[in-house]
């Protein structure tokens, strides 16, 4: 994405934001920004959990979220019932499709698929840097 694109896109979720404080809803948002039912409804559900901030920085960060947080969450909406946009809001989890993969994780290989796995290069052995 160039810069003058990524400007556009800064500015229409400015937009997102001020009609979002205004108490519009996603079907109205997504006409009035010319976006697709699902990212006005991703925008919207950021902005319940997170505030305008989840809707501005949304994609700018990746947070890790412990074991602990990501288990409790799965439970709630798996085991519970709880609606996903509850456990969004009641766990600060302004990614819907973060909580999805969790639950898909956890229903596939249980609960020590949520664990957080090293990622990137392994290290290198110190018979290999000695060489």
């Amino acid at each position: 994405m160039n810069e003058n694109s990524r400007t556009i896109h800064d500015d229409v979720r400015q937009l997102a934001v001020e009609l979002l404080e205004a108490g519009v809803g996603r079907r109205h948002l997504a006409r009035e920004l010319g976006v697709s039912d699902a990212t006005a409804r991703q925008w919207a559900r950021a902005f319940v959990v997170g505030g305008a901030e989840a809707v501005l920085n949304a994609g700018s960060h990746r947070k890790v979220y412990d074991y602990e947080t990501k288990l409790a969450a799965v439970k709630e909406h798996v085991e519970r019932g709880k609606s996903v946009r509850d456990v969004m809001v009641k766990y600060q989890i302004p990614s819907e499709s973060s909580l999805k993969a969790w639950c898909r994780a956890y229903r596939r290989d249980g609960a020590h698929a949520l664990v957080n796995k090293r990622r990137g290069r392994k290290p290198r052995s110190s018979e290999e840097s000695s060489s």
